[in-house]
């Protein structure tokens, strides 16, 4: 094992060790899933929830405004992609990265030391591998199919995609034929058909919220002036204030449609 690849490693362990120590601090038992994850990080953590449209191309950030660490969560995704995004930003933020801004790209950045670190922390946080282990023993049928990864994804409330990768950094899938076949299952959308003949519905949670209930602001956000970036009359430089970047990045990734 090479040097950079024990560092790699070493980040590893030491953002899964943090997301065990932070699901401690949430009260939820290591071996079950989170009832609403929103409103665990919210009551447990010094953070702030906004679920809001920030931007096509921006999935979430991590900001600070005043004495209030925010965290913003797009509203054009999919619940269960909201969910992995909060984790990631609880990631940063237990992992004292500072202020972000994640896209989908930087999401699934694997080369990136704190993006690597941040989604190590979100999926031991949301599905840790006890937790796993325990549900998969718990199931009639544990047979490694696409079936088995729909059940996991619906159990933790995460995408079929992450559900995939639990399975298999936690040893329950090894053989890489399998998970090849699975990833092209899984990539050509399969999965939808087994939820549906599984009877396999979302949680009903804080993170499916939709319109007309969202934006969804924290009590705190609300009654500050971070309000008015949700409320779409903040401009490239005070957004890039909050969280860290240029207004030029910032300009960029809101496609240009904010002045």
């Amino acid at each position: 094992m090479s040097e950079s690849e024990q560092q790699r490693q070493s980040r590893h362990e030491a953002a899964s060790a943090a997301a065990l120590e932070a699901r401690k601090q949430s009260g939820v038992p290591l071996d079950q899933p989170f009832d609403c994850l929103l409103t665990s990080v919210e009551e447990n953590f010094d953070l702030a929830i906004v679920i809001a449209e920030i931007g096509d191309q921006i999935a979430g950030c991590l900001a600070r405004r005043g004495d209030l660490n925010i965290v913003l969560i797009a509203a054009g995704d999919a619940a269960v992609r909201r969910r992995f995004t909060l984790a990631h930003e609880l990631g940063h933020y237990q992992l004292g990265h500072g202020p972000s801004i994640d896209t989908t790209a930087t999401l699934n950045d694997q080369s990136d030391p704190e993006e690597s670190a941040a989604n190590r922390f979100a999926a031991e946080f949301i599905a840790p591998q006890q937790a796993v282990e325990c549900f998969v023993e718990s199931l009639d049928d544990q047979s490694p199919t696409l079936e088995l990864v729909c059940r996991v994804s619906n159990h933790f409330a995460i995408s079929a995609w992450s559900a995939r990768i639990r399975l298999e950094t936690s040893g329950i899938i090894e053989d890489p034929k399998l998970i090849r076949r699975l990833d092209k299952e899984v990539a050509g959308g399969e999965q939808k058909a087994c939820y549906e003949r599984l009877a396999l519905a979302d949680r009903d949670d804080l993170c499916a919220l939709q319109a007309p209930q969202l934006p969804r602001l924290a009590a705190a956000v609300s009654e500050s002036a971070f309000a008015d970036f949700v409320g779409g009359t903040i401009s490239a430089q005070q957004l890039a204030l909050a969280v860290g970047a240029s207004p030029a990045e910032v300009d960029e990734l809101l496609g240009g449609s904010v002045g």
